[in-house]
């Protein structure tokens, strides 16, 4: 059988990594966007990002945890 070749947790390190660039990009941008105008997009626009890429790092968590299970019990039947 063809080992099927999946880089789940390298996918999670990147967004971890883009998640923190955007907190440090969005705490440089609150610093020069003093007016209500610029802290009402932030508040709308950026709060709902962090929550969703801490989502979407725990379903790719789960997914690899799923298909590294599969893939032993597709090698070996017997340890079902």
């Amino acid at each position: 059988m063809r080992r099927i070749s999946h880089d789940m947790s390298g996918i999670s390190q990147r967004l971890n990594h883009i998640k923190e660039s955007f907190s440090e990009e969005v705490g440089e941008v609150s610093e020069v966007w003093l007016d209500a105008k610029g802290r009402v997009f932030l508040q709308q626009h950026v709060s709902a990002i962090q929550p969703t890429i801490g989502q979407l790092v725990g379903a790719i968590h789960e997914a690899t945890e799923l298909f590294e299970n599969i893939a032993k019990k597709l090698r070996d039947p017997k340890q079902s």
